[in-house]
């Protein structure tokens, strides 16, 4: 409580702090109404400007876009059928079919409102299961960290990409990409090619805006000459209609658990917590037939989830340092711009960041319900805005900020190489998770795998007297080879079926 106080105190006595959170939640809204703009475009594209302020001004900005970004996909994939955000994907399904039987209004405030629900419900997870967690992950030790960090990597190279291989080959490229610069055990250069420029690295902010940012940037380019869909908009309520919401108890409930749960788990995301919410939600639900046609239940087992998702995320983040989600990914160097290093020593050194970035979060998903049923036409016509005026704006940011940042030119190229690499590697399907866990995750496996055999001279079975760090070892493992039994036991299944069907 100690924390949540702190952060009450940090928010409140500082007005620019809620100035900050207000235009944070707006500035994403706008980034998660708008397709091809994302949450975690919009929290990285905002770091570089955030070095002026304070640490917790600063992180409230970033907190704010988080949530604002995640909830502002439902926009367009209730009133276009075209989700602003990857995450609001399944709020299509049912969210658009409602508004085309003439109730946009009516779709929008329960998927709102069900986005509420589940960010608030995961902020209250937030406030109570991450400072016991703090003092736990204060026992752990070298081995535990490698095994937690290497869970992280196997969770979302089988998670991100449908096929093992390819998200394999993206945590790979993430793993090299992490491994240029000084070796943080001895010292030694490491692909750094005799240039002085790679010795400290490839800037982690620059680094994030050209595989987001730049790589999306030419993704899009090519439907620049494509026309948008006029967007129409009826009557707006600031609550649902209690009729629709009659049924919305059990989805609701799920997309809390659930969503909380996968966002604790490091590098999964939305996605995963969506489409498991929304599937559990129809088998469960007295009217299945009803998902996919305009049902209320479908939109807040999606919105639920993808916003219970953010709290959860948070959790692993702030505790060990292990971001939850791709977006936390990116608060990581929000947190490093401030010299605040994420883990289990941030709450006792900088006990007041940690508080306020609770109370931002929870006061956050307030004033996302109230701002954006309040001002929804005026997203709605943030939406119609050109990518060709768009684009731009985006891309001189990128430059202004990655610049400002160190004065370093060399900053530029690793933004405009990482982003065309990452188009590149994009048209291959491969995926833009696990290349961003790869690198963030990767140093952090390697650090303390080899830290851990420096003191137990080279003893890798010690980590089976480590309960925790073993249980987390097999997870992996065991995560990592779950591809390749189903996809043994689905080529077994195929060959049954046609020896059965031969013999008929």
């Amino acid at each position: 409580m100690e924390a949540i106080f702190g952060g009450i105190t940090a928010i409140f006595s500082d007005p620019m702090c809620l100035a900050l959170l207000v235009f944070g939640v707006f500035l994403g809204i706008v980034f998660g109404c708008i397709p091809g703009l994302t949450a975690t475009l919009g929290v990285t594209l905002m770091i570089p400007f955030t070095y002026g302020l304070t640490a917790v001004q600063g992180l409230t900005l970033l907190i704010a876009i988080y949530v604002g970004g995640i909830s502002g996909g439902l926009i367009t994939a209730t009133l276009i059928n075209i989700p602003g955000t990857p995450s609001s994907i399944f709020t299509c399904y049912d969210g658009y079919p409602m508004a085309k039987s003439g109730k946009p209004g009516q779709a929008l405030s329960i998927g709102v409102f069900a986005s509420l629900i589940g960010g608030t419900v995961s902020a209250l997870a937030l406030f109570f299961i991450a400072p016991p967690l703090s003092k736990v992950s204060l026992i752990f030790g070298n081995w535990e960290y490698f095994a937690v960090a290497l869970l992280g990597l196997a969770v979302v190279i089988t998670m991100a990409s449908d096929d093992l291989l390819k998200g394999i080959i993206g945590a790979l490229v993430g793993i090299v990409c992490g491994s240029i610069g000084l070796d943080a055990v001895s010292g030694a250069q490491r692909l750094t090619f005799g240039s002085w420029q790679l010795m400290s690295g490839l800037q982690s902010t620059a680094l994030m805006m050209g595989l987001f940012a730049v790589c999306e940037i030419l993704i899009q380019c090519r439907d620049l000459g494509k026309e948008k869909k006029d967007i129409k908009l009826g009557k707006m309520s600031f609550l649902p209609p209690i009729k629709e919401m009659k049924d919305c108890v059990l989805p609701v409930g799920l997309g809390c658990l659930y969503g909380t749960c996968i966002g604790i788990l490091p590098g999964i995301g939305q996605n995963a917590a969506t489409l498991i919410t929304y599937n559990q939600a129809k088998k469960m639900s007295k009217h299945p037939e009803r998902f996919g046609h305009g049902a209320a239940e479908g939109i807040c087992a999606s919105e639920t989830s993808n916003n219970a998702v953010n709290g959860g995320a948070l959790i692993p983040l702030i505790i060990l340092g292990i971001p939850g989600d791709l977006t936390t990914a990116a608060l990581i160097g929000g947190l490093m711009i401030h010299g605040l290093q994420p883990g289990p020593l941030l709450f006792t050194t900088n006990l007041d960041v940690v508080g306020a970035i609770m109370v931002s979060y929870f006061l956050a998903n307030i004033v996302m319900y109230v701002m954006e049923l309040g001002l929804m036409r005026i997203f709605v016509k943030a939406v119609n805005i050109k990518f060709s005026y768009l684009f731009p704006a985006i891309l001189m940011f990128c430059l202004l900020g990655t610049f400002a940042l160190n004065n370093r030119s060399f900053d530029l190229w690793v933004l405009i190489i990482s982003g065309i690499g990452a188009y590149i590697l994009t048209q291959f399907k491969v995926d833009m998770a696990p290349v961003i866990l790869g690198y963030i995750l990767g140093p952090l496996v390697e650090k303390y795998l080899r830290m851990a055999l420096t003191a137990e001279n080279g003893n890798f079975g010690a980590i089976f007297q480590r309960p925790i760090a073993a249980g987390c070892l097999l997870v992996a493992v065991i995560f990592l080879l779950m591809p390749v039994f189903s996809a043994g036991f689905r080529k077994n299944k195929n060959k049954l079926n046609e020896l059965t069907v031969n013999e008929d």
